[in-house]
């Protein structure tokens, strides 16, 4: 969400003709990076990056996915490295790495069906 001393500084206005077809390509340009035309616009105008939807959800996949393989790691090494574990707090280590695969498996799927939006 935009300030109000944001929107204030933004006071000037560009007027532009467009085809039907150039409108529809910008708009759905806009969109697909969850943007308003205004701010897809001013983006590309200023020569900045604009990201699609889906690359963000993707990225935000990754991301998940690479800390849950760091919390599965090292729970692997808090369960090897214990010997006198008792069966009751290995049974727990094995669940908690259970749940960070299935966490990384669904990222993983996000991403697929994040790609298939496209």
């Amino acid at each position: 969400m935009t300030s109000g001393s944001e929107n204030r500084q933004r006071s000037e206005s560009v007027r532009l003709r467009l085809s039907p077809e150039e409108y529809a390509d910008i708009v759905g340009k806009a969109q697909d990076c969850g943007l308003t035309i205004s701010a897809f616009l001013r983006a590309a105008a200023l020569g900045r990056r604009t990201r699609h939807v889906t690359t963000s959800r993707v990225i935000d996949a990754l991301v998940q996915i690479g800390n849950e393989q760091r919390r599965i790691g090292g729970l692997i090494k808090h369960l090897r490295g214990e010997d006198q574990l008792t069966a009751r707090e290995r049974a727990v280590l094995m669940k908690q790495i259970d749940e960070a695969q299935y966490a990384v498996t669904t990222a993983i799927g996000r991403i697929d069906h994040a790609r298939e939006g496209d």
